[in-house]
């Protein structure tokens, strides 16, 4: 067991030298990527119509000795050229978040980003049922790393296993890093006009870049590590089922440097009605599922109301790590609060 430990140990401290070594280190995953707005695209800001507070956790690799927890803080507040007016006078919305992005079994290596945002909404028809929305992100990154926690191979004893008394070399001109990040974003949205015979609900897409300014990462002193940029597309098309009822198909596709993620998937909301309790004709059901290529499923189960969103998902490992997490997958929850009342809940994603 004890060896199992220090190999694992051992496993990470490695990976935090490729962190701070190289070019390849990757920004944070959300599986519900729709509900991550400032994370997926700054242009996404302009989109909610309604003052937003929300909240994500996520756990990663939860039965490994050093697990990845992701926590985010949102807070978007829109802006009207008549408050009066909704939504016809919706001109976008400025944003803040704060995320901290935590690995080892002390959270050794950590990550801790502030972001603010703003996105100008452009109407393509007086109607409003189709706009394109342009976002821009600025943001602060801090990354440090702890060794004090970490074993390395040199100070392993053959005879006695791990011993502390022994100095690591491997790294000792380590030091925090904080720099500046820009993001940008646009996104179109496109609702036709609904009867009883219309099959598309809604169809939007998205583009977004960050790390406009390949900002130095490294932890190393006097090392130069730049942060490649990271592409990201999205998009979904919604099908009316019914009065009630919607599906959708969703995509997400990311690239940074030579690495790729493609997410492939959909959901179903069904609205709730009641006679009996006018309160759930505002209440949205959601199931859903996506596949990460070549790294797991996830499921999805979302209520939403005019107050209030919140979401649980599970990933369900399929690569080669899931020998090693014993199966355990991923899990993440969405919490979100509209502090103001635009009218019933409406999916955009």
């Amino acid at each position: 067991m004890a060896r199992k430990l220090l190999i694992e140990t051992t496993l990470l401290a490695w990976c935090f030298i490729g962190t701070v070594k190289s070019s390849e280190a990757q920004d944070a995953v959300f599986s519900q990527f729709f509900n991550s707005t400032l994370y997926l695209n700054p242009a996404l800001a302009g989109i909610e119509q309604d003052l937003t507070v929300s909240f994500t956790h996520r756990a990663q690799w939860r039965n490994l000795n050093f697990p990845y927890v992701t926590n985010q803080f949102s807070l978007v507040l829109p802006y009207y050229r008549d408050k009066h007016a909704k939504p016809l006078g919706h001109l976008g919305g400025i944003g803040l978040s704060a995320y901290t992005d935590e690995a080892g079994e002390n959270g050794n290596f950590r990550t801790t980003g502030v972001n603010g945002t703003f996105s100008y909404n452009q109407p393509l028809n007086k109607r409003y049922t189709s706009l394109i929305s342009f976002g821009l992100q600025l943001g602060m990154i801090m990354k440090r790393i702890d060794p004090d926690g970490l074993r390395w191979g040199e100070q392993y004893n053959p005879f006695i296993g791990f011993d502390a008394s022994i100095a690591p070399t491997e790294l000792t001109n380590l030091e925090r890093r904080a720099f500046l990040d820009i993001n940008s974003g646009v996104y179109w949205f496109h609702t036709p006009l609904q009867t009883e015979k219309t099959i598309i609900n809604a169809i939007n897409a998205g583009l977004s870049v960050s790390h406009l300014n390949n900002p130095n990462e490294s932890l190393i002193t006097q090392d130069q590590s730049r942060l490649p940029l990271l592409y990201k597309f999205h998009g979904s098309l919604i099908f009316n089922l019914g009065h009630r009822s919607t599906i959708s198909a969703n995509i997400l596709t990311a690239m940074q440097d030579d690495q790729f993620q493609n997410n492939l998937g959909s959901y179903l909301s069904y609205k709730i009605t009641s006679f009996q309790d006018a309160k759930l004709k505002h209440v949205i059901a959601r199931i859903g599922a996506w596949y990460r290529v070549n790294d797991s499923f996830i499921f999805l189960t979302e209520f939403e109301t005019k107050l209030f969103k919140m979401a649980f998902s599970y990933d369900w490992n399929t690569s080669s790590l899931r020998y090693n997490d014993r199966s355990i997958g991923t899990y993440e929850i969405f919490l979100a609060l509209r502090l103001s009342k635009a009218g019933e809940p409406k999916s955009r994603y």
